[in-house]
């Protein structure tokens, strides 16, 4: 097993050099004098433990660790606060944001070691009852992805105009958001647990579609425009289905982000989408990932009004929409993702025809 990493955060140099000949034979570690220059280096190194001033210019520690918790892909990373006051609020303050430990300057070396031991002790043993309880859960998450395509099959099973968009959108969902992963500015956001939970939720932003009726629901023809403004319904329907279940569970992700999805689906980033009108990095990251695949889907493929699009004009139209209706910077994204999204929907189209 190789060494665990710590990540000191000081202003101080000789806070940084001390700490340096205290722990450089047991652990990689990795120095800061910033929370600036602290989260460049998190950008490329996950540590086991972050060791953090209090006192610094720009940004003090209790400001950092609050970035740090906020962040899906760092919250989990234990924090040790470093500081000459030993006041009880100063140490209440701490805990509050996040902190296991403090450690107090100037630095024992003896304490310090055995603290840092004791912290890190702690998180692996805390992994190690996560890792525990994800194969017991392994079994529930299986049953929890049936029961999504089982509710999704019974959407598409009542709504005859556009089957198989439940199945196509979760298919380009899947693909986009994996590349989202490996992209700088999503990496706090888009993390392995975000990508399971929204790729788990995306067969069921349409769910509120079983509250409408069959006669608009089922319609060969275009909507008329009091038809359209009852099927828009559908996605205050399918937010207020799991907000309902949600309030049992309100700290549970998968329902979070498949109310955000089913709810705000069709917002636009200018503000003139439905049903709330919000706007920008107001409207949730899932929800503008999928309004972009949804609509998508719904350009290329065939409808009572219109022929499928080809890959390239659904393409055109989408960048056309860039910055009104859907986020800018996902559809950059979007449009260097387009020979994987020709490949899903050629492997669409093969599938059609073979059923044919």
């Amino acid at each position: 097993m190789g060494k665990k990493i710590i990540l000191m955060i000081d202003d101080v140099r000789l806070n940084l050099v001390t700490a340096r000949d205290v722990l450089q034979d047991e652990y990689v570690l990795y120095e800061a004098m910033s929370a600036r220059q602290g989260f460049e280096i998190l950008k490329d190194v996950m540590p086991d433990l972050i060791l953090l001033d209090i006192l610094m210019p720009e940004m003090s520690g209790y400001e950092m660790i609050q970035e740090l918790k906020s962040s899906r892909r760092l919250r989990k990373i234990p924090v040790i606060f470093l500081t000459a006051e030993t006041n009880p609020e100063s140490e209440v303050k701490g805990f509050e944001l996040g902190a296991v430990d403090f450690i107090t300057k100037p630095f024992v070396a003896s304490v310090m070691k055995r603290r840092i031991e004791t912290q890190i002790a702690l998180s692996a043993y805390q992994h190690s009852l996560e890792e525990l309880v994800e194969q017991k859960v392994e079994e529930n998450d299986k049953l929890q992805n049936m029961l999504s395509a089982g509710f999704a099959e019974l959407v598409e099973s009542r709504d005859g105009i556009t089957g198989g968009h439940v199945k196509n959108t979760s298919i380009y969902f899947e693909a986009f958001v994996k590349l989202l992963k490996d992209v700088p500015k999503y990496q706090d956001e888009v993390t392995e647990e975000f990508i399971k939970e929204s790729v788990r939720s995306a067969p069921l932003h349409d769910i509120g579609k079983i509250g409408i009726d069959d006669n608009v629901l089922r319609k060969q023809t275009s909507l008329e425009k009091g038809e359209m403004e009852y099927m828009k319904s559908h996605s205050e329907l399918g937010g207020a289905t799991f907000h309902k279940i949600r309030k049992s569970f309100p700290e549970n992700e998968f329902l979070k982000i498949a109310e955000n999805m089913a709810l705000y689906h069709h917002e636009r980033w200018d503000g003139k989408g439905y049903p709330m009108g919000k706007k920008e990095l107001d409207i949730p990251l899932e929800a503008r990932i999928m309004s972009i695949v949804d609509v998508y889907d719904a350009l290329t493929s065939k409808r009572p009004y219109k022929e499928p699009f080809s890959h390239e004009k659904a393409y055109a139209i989408i960048a056309e929409g860039r910055g009104t209706q859907f986020d800018p910077d996902l559809v950059d994204e979007f449009i260097k993702a387009s020979d994987i999204m020709r490949d899903c929907l050629a492997h669409k189209v093969e599938l059609r025809l073979s059923k044919l």
